[in-house]
């Protein structure tokens, strides 16, 4: 018997992407008569809701996101931030990043991305970062990565752009983050990271990007991690130290560039592990699956959990 599909909409993902798309995803479940209903979400932190509430009253049902990287953090947090909702998810792109679905190999175009949900046979396992952070008295969960430094200077400098919302018009939204590099290639200062894991204790002094990666990309498709995996029961967590502006440029081009040559950097430090901390003394940019976290000192702990996804 075919399963129940319960569509969350977020019609401004995108810049509105979702919205547009809908009616032929809609057109397509009916046609081939699929049980299905939907709510669209109306406000931030609305998808968190609607998930869990959904997935309360109709455990056996699919919950399908429709949106970006922010609807499914939303939607994830809904299932496990306070007591754990069983429920199958999945996820068609509609957004500027869609780093997830790379990571997931889900096909850009939502109609390839339906088709596949709609032939899976079972859902399967996926690994999600957990992250409990000391200053800001938070706990929550995240899909794609954790960010401090660099790459959260972009994505602060992106969601307060105009260039992100006129580029989303033309589905080009990825390349906000690109658009905006040097920008915060010249605002972001180096930085002291400390590192726990159970490999030790260790000190980066001139830290400049920190990454704790669920999955190969970030930014909208830079492949920071190839070897990073999303179902290894692992996160995977890349540190960048700056010295000079000059051989930072030149990783990060041989980080956008076939081959995967940045990762032989010995600026380029990788660890993988089930559980880390992270401490940061001075006030940096955070990010979590691209929502801003703010720019105070860190002191932060990741662990892993799963969640089931039909794909």
């Amino acid at each position: 018997m075919s399963p129940h599909y319960h569509f969350i909409i977020n019609p401004v993902a995108g810049s509105g992407h979702a919205k547009i798309v809908w009616p032929k995803l809609r057109q397509i479940l009916q046609t081939r008569n699929i049980s299905y209903s939907f709510d669209e979400s109306r406000y931030p932190g609305h998808t968190e809701k609607l998930c869990r509430q959904y997935a309360l009253n109709h455990p056996q049902a699919v919950i399908v996101l429709l949106g970006g990287d922010g609807t499914l953090h939303e939607a994830v947090n809904g299932l496990h931030k306070e007591t754990k909702v069983s429920a199958t998810l999945a996820y068609i792109p509609c957004g500027s990043g869609n780093d997830f679905a790379r990571g997931l190999s889900i096909p850009a175009d939502p109609v390839k991305a339906l088709d596949k949900i709609l032939a899976a046979k079972a859902p399967r396992l996926v690994d999600i970062g957990h992250y409990t952070e000391k200053f800001r008295n938070e706990s929550a969960f995240f899909t794609n990565n954790i960010g401090i430094g660099f790459d959260a200077q972009i994505v602060y400098l992106t969601n307060h752009s105009p260039l992100k919302k006129w580029l989303n018009k033309y589905h080009l939204g990825f390349l906000s983050y690109a658009a905006l590099f040097f920008k915060a290639l010249k605002k972001q200062p180096t930085f002291k990271l400390e590192v726990t894991s159970p490999k030790g204790h260790q000190v980066f002094e001139q830290a400049f990007l920190c990454t704790t990666t669920n999955h190969p990309y970030f930014g909208g498709g830079v492949n920071l991690m190839p070897t990073a995996k999303i179902n290894d029961g692992k996160l995977d967590l890349v540190v960048i130290e700056k010295k000079r502006t000059w051989p930072f440029l030149r990783l990060f081009l041989l980080m956008i560039l076939p081959g995967h040559f940045h990762i032989f950097s010995r600026r380029v430090h990788h660890l993988q592990a089930p559980k880390l901390k992270l401490a940061v003394s001075s006030a940096e940019y955070g990010q979590a699956d691209g929502e801003e976290m703010g720019t105070e000192p860190f002191e932060i702990s990741f662990s892993i959990n799963q969640q089931a996804f039909l794909y």
